[in-house]
């Protein structure tokens, strides 16, 4: 069934819409194309999402390359067109009177646009790597289809799948194999942190199996900005034998997710599995060599070993790893915001911990990071740092949309609220849950009779450290989830969402927060006892030249740290000064201890593991110390044993 032509007294009407929304004064070719965007099922976006891009995505980029107006530019009231959108009403009208009509339609606008071929969607498009060509033959040819005339496609799962997909997911798989006579799902990864779902289907065409694939389904815009990483930091630097991105993206505009298949170049040795679900058949030396032998070896040339100096301080590089550092209620009452506090780069942050529930606040120049509409409300970060990275994040409740338009990327000169939750009160909220024995409101903690900083007290100390460290590519969210093992235990890594030239160290860091939950912590009671216990065990680690004691089975699990801890050494800046690793380890641990998909257990460890990380800071060796490092701790290192 094709869809019915949108007259274009319809589209200019949107167009003046958006026009209005961006705070502009004139209708210009920009307008008129997110117009064609906004057409649910249209030509237009049916086109683009056949080159993996969702509508959204692709408004965002267009607003992003314009800007928003300033408040006080004049509004009129007859918006005046430039005389580019004047010139592509002029073609787009020959082409309607070519084919005998009168009104100029939906096509003949699209295809009068790219034909015009230098105004700013155009510009958007090619950065955005459309294939062009492509775009102006369909143009012309293709008829936009109602999603569900898509052809049914069989999904069989297993009888022992555990998981459970809802019917948007289902709907991008059936959508992503469209052409094929049937999938077969056959595991669903486990492991993930970022509300995304991974499978391992098989396709079958017609009744001939064909290779197995990864396949991920998640929020729109991370799936579309992981395959733009992909094209940037991983194509053309992967091994021989590794997961890639073949296609592009599936985005249709009728959904707000997406999906991304990895496919596995000589991987004929059956399913691929993350390392999540294979870890607990290894052992801690079989582990540690495969890192070495493995991950390392093959991902290293091209990423790790690649590194340079890089000093920084470390809010700039783990500061979004905490919560918004505030969240805030919409005011617009200019009463209220006159006496407001203001925050702005440089960011005073002993100021800002002084804000409390109630107080008015108003942020300039902050950058809009997310956009979601569905539950009113946006995420702004400091322009500063990597995209995937940004620092200081504060979070926006109560937005009306339909007042107000922000995209992703947007620089919002100015925005108030009221304090609604602070970032001290999210992390406080999230150790209680912990259901501490002890007294967690107290700026110093006790483990096995020793004295050691609160995380949720001192975490503010790291941010402002000065790191010497190196800067290379990294994956940005290396867990066990996210590696998979190939053909003769080749690595695969998949996910890069967050991949991107950082802390070099930060990788390792948030590997070895992940084998000690996953592989470690089964080995002690599950209790705060217990997480003393292994907290204990790990002391040795961060002394060179100390046993590892305890059970055989906990030993021998502890030689994967060893091992992984080996190849942070080759990371580091200088060798044998392990401060940077602490603090890149300390802000990974912080972070796991608010993440429910960790047993309880595991995150009892997390917050134990990120305090001793604070007490080796604290306890450096003098040559590591400087005017801007808290004074050590009298205690020694050393625990009882």
């Amino acid at each position: 069934m094709v869809i019915n032509q949108i007259q274009l007294k319809d589209i200019i009407i949107s167009a003046r819409q958006e026009s209005h929304r961006m705070r502009h004064y004139y209708l210009g070719v920009e307008h008129l194309f997110i117009a064609l965007l906004e057409i649910r099922g249209g030509l237009t976006s049916n086109i683009l999402s056949d080159q993996g891009l969702s509508s959204e995505y692709v408004i965002d980029a267009i607003r992003r390359k314009i800007g928003k107006g300033s408040s006080k530019h004049r509004l009129w009231p007859n918006l005046q067109e430039t005389p580019r959108s004047d010139m592509v009403m002029s073609i787009a009208q020959d082409i309607a009177s070519s084919h005998g009509r009168k009104n100029i339609q939906e096509r003949d606008l699209l295809i009068a646009i790219l034909e015009e071929d230098d105004n700013i969607p155009i510009r958007v498009l090619r950065a955005l790597d459309i294939d062009m060509d492509k775009l102006q033959q369909q143009s012309r040819t293709k008829q936009a289809i109602l999603p569900q005339t898509h052809s049914f496609i069989q999904l069989d799962f297993p009888s022992d799948f555990e998981g459970e997909l809802d019917p948007d997911q289902l709907s991008i798989l059936r959508r992503m194999f469209h052409g094929y006579s049937k999938v077969r799902i056959e595991a669903q990864l486990t492991g993930g942190y970022s509300g995304s779902i991974l499978l391992v289907v098989t396709p079958f065409e017609l009744d001939k199996r064909k290779a197995a694939l990864v396949v991920k389904i998640g929020p729109a815009d991370m799936i579309l900005d992981e395959a733009k990483r992909y094209e940037r930091y991983v194509k053309g630097t992967l091994p021989p034998l590794t997961a890639r991105l073949e296609d592009r993206p599936t985005a249709p505009d009728t959904s707000e997710l997406a999906g991304l298949k990895y496919t596995f170049l000589g991987n004929n040795s059956g399913n691929p599995t993350n390392m999540r679900g294979i870890v607990h058949q290894w052992s801690g030396v079989k582990i540690g060599h495969w890192l070495n032998e493995h991950l390392y070896s093959d991902f290293g040339e091209n990423w790790w070993r690649q590194n340079r100096s890089f000093r920084f301080e470390a809010w700039l590089e783990y500061d979004w790893l905490l919560p918004p550092i505030l969240t805030l209620e919409l005011e617009q009452n200019e009463n209220l915001l006159e006496n407001a506090n203001i925050i702005k780069f440089p960011l005073r942050r002993k100021r800002i911990n002084k804000l409390d529930y109630g107080d008015v606040v108003v942020i300039d120049n902050f950058v809009v990071q997310k956009v979601d509409k569905e539950k009113k409300r946006i995420r702004l970060a400091l322009g500063q740092g990597s995209e995937a990275a940004r620092p200081y994040q504060i979070e926006i409740r109560g937005i009306d949309f339909e007042q107000d338009t922000y995209y992703r990327g947007e620089i919002v000169e100015n925005i108030g609220g009221t304090v609604f939750k602070t970032r001290d009160e999210q992390l406080m909220m999230a150790a209680r849950a912990l259901e501490p024995d002890f007294d967690i409101s107290s700026d110093r903690i006790s483990i096995l009779n020793k004295s050691m900083p609160n995380p949720i007290k001192w975490y503010h100390n790291i941010l402002d450290m000065p790191v010497d460290g190196t800067l290379s590519t990294i994956h940005g969210d290396l867990h066990l989830g996210n590696i998979l093992i190939g053909p003769s235990d080749s690595a695969l890594l998949i996910d890069f969402a967050l991949t991107r030239d950082g802390h070099t160290i930060f990788d390792w860091a948030n590997l070895e927060m992940s084998i000690i939950s996953e592989t470690i912590v089964p080995q002690v009671p599950d209790s705060w006892d217990g997480a003393r216990l292994l907290i204990n065990h790990l002391v040795a680690l961060n002394n060179p030249g100390r046993t590892l004691s305890g059970a055989p089975e906990l030993r021998e699990a502890l030689q994967a740290i060893v091992a992984l801890r080996g190849i942070a050494s080759q990371c580091l800046a200088h060798k044998n000064r392990w401060t940077e690793y602490h603090i890149s380890l300390s802000m990974c641990a912080l972070r796991a201890m608010q993440w429910h998909t960790m047993t309880l257990a595991s995150r009892r460890v997390m917050f134990l593991l990120s305090a001793l990380s604070m007490f080796e800071i604290q306890n450096k060796p003098s040559r590591e110390i400087n005017e801007n490092t808290p004074s050590p701790d009298p205690e020694s290192t050393e625990f009882d044993q």
